[in-house]
């Protein structure tokens, strides 16, 4: 077992996931914080301090995209690290939002193995720099029309 002590907040509303993907951060020595939805999610990133936050798209009560608009809108008291979608969104509409939103990448939950999370999550985690503040680009909680 890897004892990385980092933190990650795991945002998913499917159960049975957040338990996997727990199971398997923790055996790998992460920290992980669950939160059931992007309501509890928000909260719990505002809150910051984690270096990673794994979100799900598709959500009740506040989606991912929603999320992450309150992140901009209202910057988390510590810094957190990059935001990666987990999810079976693929590269559609939402999912061009979601990068437009600043997220630092994608992983489809449907073709992830274990040793895929952990890889992914390393490296993210290894060339990563802490978000602390909303980009100039944004007014009143919406991008400027910027392509990334």
């Amino acid at each position: 077992m890897i004892t990385t002590g980092k933190k990650i907040l795991l945002v998913d509303d499917d159960e049975s996931l957040r338990q996997m993907y727990n199971l398997i951060l923790t055996k790998a020595g992460y920290q992980v914080t669950k939160a059931l939805d992007g309501i509890d999610g928000l909260a719990k990133a505002r809150e910051g301090g984690y270096d990673l936050i794994l979100l799900d798209l598709m959500m009740p009560n506040l989606d991912g995209i929603g999320m992450l608009k309150g992140l901009l809108e209202e910057s988390p008291k510590k810094p957190n690290g990059p935001i990666v979608v987990l999810s079976n969104a693929g590269y559609n509409e939402v999912a061009k939002e979601a990068l437009s939103l600043g997220v630092a990448g994608f992983l489809m939950k449907a073709e992830l193995l274990p040793k895929d999370l952990i890889k992914a999550v390393s490296e993210h985690l290894e060339k990563s720099k802490p978000v602390t503040k909303a980009p100039e680009e944004w007014k009143k909680g919406r991008p400027i029309n910027k392509v990334v």
